[in-house]
């Protein structure tokens, strides 16, 4: 199972993954560069077990990668999140697995990964720091861990999966992948 990163305090903001975010980096490939960039990456139980023990159950291949980045210690599980949150986020809208990573987010003072509009909508109104799988590829290029070529491939695998953008939003994401 994961465990801490690092042995100092991070220099950068943690980030909470949602389980959308990591099923589509790693369907991209990206997965085991995520435990190359400098934050320390933490997700949920029910996200775990969502993307690595469900997935394995279901035999997608995405969740051999993420078992490995979970096993390598790349990605923290971290079990206690502040229940009053996700019981107060009962009725929202969202999915429990998503008020879990909001929730352990405002915990950590981090930065939420999540892609879902309804809980993006949610986690700003709670006042959470919020990124989404394209900025967590765009990190990967600010890092040197992806060409800009490498990153606009990675959007549009992620798409052919299934990740849903508008076409205005690819080109924004396309745009601020060349501006970096």
């Amino acid at each position: 199972m994961g465990g801490v990163r690092g042995g100092g305090v991070p220099t950068e903001p943690a980030l909470v993954f949602n389980s959308t975010p990591l099923i589509y980096l790693a369907k991209a490939g990206l997965a085991e560069k995520l435990s190359l960039l400098p934050f320390r990456l933490t997700t949920t139980r029910m996200v775990y077990d969502e993307v690595v023990v469900r997935g394995t159950e279901r035999r997608v291949e995405e969740a051999i990668a993420l078992r490995r980045l979970f096993s390598s210690g790349a990605i923290e599980v971290v079990e206690q999140v502040d229940n009053e949150i996700v019981v107060d986020l009962r009725n929202s809208g969202v999915h429990h697995g998503e008020a879990t990573v909001m929730s352990l987010a405002r915990k950590l003072n981090a930065v939420a990964v999540m892609d879902d509009r309804r809980a993006r909508h949610v986690a700003k109104a709670l006042g959470v720091r919020l990124s989404g799988t394209p900025q967590v590829m765009m990190q990967l290029v600010r890092h040197g861990l992806l060409t800009k070529q490498e990153a606009r491939q990675a959007v549009d695998k992620i798409i052919e999966e299934g990740w849903y953008c508008s076409a205005k939003s690819y080109s924004e994401i396309i745009r601020a992948i060349d501006g970096i």
